[in-house]
């Protein structure tokens, strides 16, 4: 799991049937003093998420559990992050 920022929300045209009703939201990851790190990468969610928000995101193949019945992803938000202590 990491720490990431929401930065934009992905719309889909055409989609594979197993995403139909899932939000879809490019998130950013973060460093350990909060700053932006490597590319923005598509993320599913399964509540809702606003641009800005950070967030803990789950990677690779246990993403895919995070909905009944598993889908083909391979990043989900798990949950919202309301307070960060960094200690020094």
């Amino acid at each position: 799991m990491k720490l990431a920022k929401v930065v934009g929300t992905v719309v889909l045209s055409r989609c594979v049937d197993a995403y139909v009703g899932k939000a879809l939201h490019l998130t950013q990851d973060l460093d350990e003093s909060l700053a932006p790190v490597g590319d923005p990468e598509v993320s599913t969610a399964w509540q809702p998420v606003n641009e800005g928000e950070v967030v803990i995101v789950e990677m690779s193949r246990e993403s895919a559990n995070a909905f009944d019945p598993p889908i083909p992803i391979d990043s989900v938000i798990l949950g919202k992050v309301e307070t960060i202590h960094i200690e020094a």
